[in-house]
């Protein structure tokens, strides 16, 4: 019975681990907006995502602009200007972290629950603009005071829904995954093959994990059409966060790997003491 429990034990364990690992990392890199930040940060540097947003800006920040008419015709030359040389401003890695912050704020408030599309708040880019707009022509010039650009589909939104609904549990289900996995040692006969048969389970989920990341980028980018926003956003965001992922892989293989060798060692010191104590009894036997 004790066999039969602890091997239970072990497998729920090696379940709600494979649950947690991934709610976790939702929790810290999703839901947490620094973690947020923090994850697509480096997409400030990416050529093509910077191409895209630029284009998104122009229009907004001259149309909202207020310029006299008489001005138009300059405003929109040297907006175009702006715009093509805007990622190489001092300014631009803040305002896209501060894009991040805005649009985390818009898209994981209660009231956005329902929405159909993750949006991009680009208010803080378009003042960047603005600023260095109102600098050339020496003029003060509004930003925009929300500038929104949808940049996933309705599947990817319902994605969100359930990563911040699986975040939540994340705490549970480690604890839970910690708490099995303390009975199926405690109620294990041999120790060290509980422990190589969780290590054997950490492993396989790490292996089932490495291969699923490397489908994320181009499924996300398979829902978008090539050249969009949404594709541009969502392919570049699907591949950090696989390679944010890939570590926690790396921690959850290393884990399964300690496991293994521990019950392969506690194994063997068994088999060893065992042996030891047959030929103590060996000798007594023949001595009597």
């Amino acid at each position: 019975m004790r066999t039969v429990l602890s091997a239970l034990s072990v497998l729920l364990a090696v379940v709600l681990t494979a649950v947690a690992v991934p709610a976790l990392w939702l929790d810290r890199n999703l839901v947490d907006e620094s973690g947020f930040v923090s994850l697509l940060s480096p997409m400030s540097t990416d050529k093509q995502l910077q191409s895209t947003l630029v284009s998104n800006l122009d229009t907004a920040v001259l149309s909202d602009s207020g310029i006299p008419s008489v001005l138009r015709p300059v405003a929109q030359q040297a907006v175009q200007g702006l715009a093509t040389n805007l990622v190489s401003d001092p300014g631009f890695p803040q305002a896209w972290n501060d894009t991040l912050r805005a649009s985390h704020q818009l898209n994981f408030s209660p009231d956005k629950a329902s929405a159909n599309a993750f949006e991009l708040e680009l208010s803080p880019m378009a003042g960047l603009m603005a600023r260095r707009l109102g600098s050339s022509l020496n003029v003060n010039i509004p930003p925009p005071s929300s500038l929104q650009v949808q940049v996933g589909t309705a599947q990817q939104r319902s994605w969100l829904t359930g990563a911040q609904r699986l975040a939540a549990l994340s705490l549970p289900l480690a604890l839970g995954a910690v708490l099995a996995f303390a009975l199926g040692l405690l109620w294990a006969r041999r120790r060290g093959v509980a422990l190589a048969w969780a290590g054997i389970g950490l492993l396989l989920i790490a292996a089932l994990y490495q291969g699923a990341v490397g489908l994320l980028p181009s499924v996300v980018s398979a829902q978008a059409s090539a050249g969009s926003m949404s594709s541009t956003f969502g392919t570049r965001a699907a591949e950090l966060a696989a390679a944010s992922f890939e570590t926690w892989i790396l921690g959850l293989a290393i884990c399964g790997a300690v496991f293994l060798v521990l019950g392969a060692v506690l194994g063997a010191l068994r088999r060893r003491r065992r042996a030891r104590t047959e030929s103590t009894w060996g000798l007594a036997s023949m001595d009597s």
